[in-house]
């Protein structure tokens, strides 16, 4: 059996250039052994387990959507707003998420402290995630995006 507490992984920040997207996050799964990128069909594990801490007034990502993989969202500390494609709803600590393959979906901070979860993700072989303010597409396992012109990930977006 392995174990780490939740403190000895550090935060990575990832942030958009504007800083509308703005994340901090510990890899769970990978502080337990699970390999970057790898799926259970390459030895890893069948899914990835992250925390989030989005600050107040900041999005997770650009609105996506991906073709194969599931997301199960918990929170676990503070308020904002889930965009399921269609509509903003109203979340807060204690409540979750599912985002399933072919739904967009978007995580806003709209509360003064910072919006902290845990996302549950399984990992597709392959996974195609599409982002409609710009029709781009991120391809897994290449880790490549494309569109109609070379693109940086948040060109577009912010």
């Amino acid at each position: 059996m392995t174990s780490i507490n939740i403190e000895q992984i550090a935060e990575v920040a990832r942030k958009s250039p504007r800083g509308v997207y703005c994340i901090f996050q510990r890899d769970i799964s990978i502080a337990l052994g699970n390999k970057k990128r790898v799926t259970a069909q390459d030895h890893g594990h069948p899914f990835d387990l992250t925390w989030v801490r989005v600050p107040a007034g900041c999005k997770n990502w650009p609105v996506h959507r991906h073709s194969a993989q599931w997301e199960l969202y918990y929170l676990l500390e503070g308020e904002g707003r889930y965009f399921d494609g269609e509509n903003w709803n109203e979340v807060n600590a204690g409540g979750s998420i599912l985002a399933l393959p072919g739904e967009s979906h978007q995580i806003a901070n709209s509360g003064a402290t910072d919006l902290v979860y845990l996302v549950i993700a399984n990992m597709p072989v392959a996974d195609s995630v599409f982002y409609p303010a710009t029709s781009l597409t991120f391809v897994k396992p290449e880790w490549k995006l494309f569109g109609e012109s070379p693109a940086n990930y948040y060109d577009g977006h912010e």
